[in-house]
């Protein structure tokens, strides 16, 4: 039987955090707990992330129908006898009236233990309450930190860029966990990639028929051609940029993609899909090949592009494990 876990607002906000603790809970390591008042904070903080509070609203609905069991009620007549922070009140009390042993919070100076002792209630850091659903159960954790990452998609992740996320709210679990997961692929073992000749590789890339540039796949896949050419195809290279001034003579771009190959899908922005696009690059095999499982990349290169007022998609940025917001994309 799983244990109630009271989970406060400040560790529902951050979106990679506030994810992995529902998967986790739904994979039954837990119990996820919360009140009304809670998600309300929850509602009227995220805007504060620049989250709209139409968006705000609808992930806490979202949350609310994912895990209906999860809501405590009837505690509002224990908030005055609490003698923690006032303004956390309202979360002990939830707490109390729920039978959890455990708070889960970034505020531990809202909850000193003197408060919480006469309840038989402790409250633990994010950070210290995911290191120990790892220690209790690894390979359910694991498993749920790649199901996580593998569910994003607009931008996806690598490995490297998902746990540099999650080391901002819990440092110690992301270098412990990002560990784990690297023993599970370690360098000896290949790839899940089979070899295939250049004629069905274009089929895969490009099923429709010839790359195009109103498309972003072909647009990258012309611009990094042409790149590996760029004497010859100079202005191809210019005409397939946004600001081919800043590229000079694309000798640098060159030397940054040497090595590397140009993968077969297409990662859209979140807030700006029609006009912002990701397309990676991963170390090149030697060989044209074709994924038929998955596995996480350790590293990625990534070519941003936006969709011009013409329609032709054109290539923003080049760089390493990094995918440039919209506002940044269509800033200029």
């Amino acid at each position: 039987m799983t244990f109630p876990v009271v989970v406060d607002a400040c560790a529902l906000i951050p979106y990679h955090l506030s994810d992995l603790l529902l998967r986790l809970s739904d994979a039954g390591l837990f119990e996820i707990q919360w009140s009304k008042d809670i998600l309300d904070e929850v509602e009227r903080n995220l805007p504060k992330l620049g989250v709209t509070p139409e968006k705000a609203a609808r992930r806490v609905a979202q949350m609310q129908r994912a895990f209906p069991l999860a809501l405590i009620e009837g505690y509002e007549g224990l908030i005055p006898a609490m003698t923690n922070d006032k303004k956390d009140r309202h979360v002990l009390a939830a707490a109390v009236r729920s039978g959890t042993t455990v708070i889960v919070t970034a505020n531990l100076t809202d909850f000193p233990a003197a408060s919480l002792a006469p309840y038989g209630i402790e409250a633990v850091n994010p950070d210290e309450f995911l290191l120990s659903q790892l220690d209790l159960d690894e390979e359910t954790v694991l498993d749920c930190l790649e199901e996580q990452r593998e569910n994003y998609k607009r931008p996806a992740l690598s490995s490297n860029e998902f746990y540099r996320s999650l080391n901002k709210v819990a440092p110690k679990f992301a270098d412990d966990a990002s560990a784990l997961e690297a023993a599970r692929y370690p360098d000896e073992v290949p790839l899940p990639l089979e070899i295939v000749d250049g004629e069905d590789a274009m089929h895969a890339f490009f099923p429709d028929g010839e790359p195009t540039p109103y498309e972003p796949l072909g647009s990258a896949f012309m611009w990094w051609t042409a790149s590996m050419n760029r004497a010859e195809f100079l202005n191809a290279l210019r005409n397939l940029s946004v600001n081919p001034a800043v590229w000079g003579d694309y000798k640098t771009a060159t030397e940054m993609l040497e090595g590397w190959s140009m993968m077969q899908f297409v990662e859209y922005n979140k807030d700006a899909p029609d006009r912002v696009a990701y397309v990676k690059f991963m170390q090149d095999t030697g060989h044209t090949m074709r994924a038929f499982g998955p596995a996480p990349l350790k590293t990625a290169m990534i070519l941003t592009l936006r969709r011009c007022a013409d329609g032709i998609w054109r290539v923003w940025s080049l760089g390493e494990r990094a995918f440039p917001s919209a506002d940044e994309v269509l800033a200029d």
